[in-house]
């Protein structure tokens, strides 16, 4: 396991620019979009792997070039 701090909600919304509301809900759906670590039972605590964040970004990348 590497030594990277997990992020909290608050962290991984900042470095998205969205709300924390939409942070959670992408990462507590059936089938999340972001991966999420649970810390506990029914109200967890949410953490998240900087590198599953990153991957996050990179896959929803899109590039600003257009073909005409």
């Amino acid at each position: 396991m590497n030594d990277q701090k997990l992020l909290t909600l608050a962290e991984v919304a900042m470095q998205l620019g969205v709300s924390k509301a939409w942070a959670r809900d992408h990462a507590t759906r059936r089938n999340p979009r972001i991966p999420v670590v649970r810390l506990g039972g029914k109200r967890a605590l949410l953490r998240f792997r900087p590198t599953d964040v990153d991957r996050f970004i990179a896959d929803h990348l899109v590039s600003g070039e257009r073909s005409v």
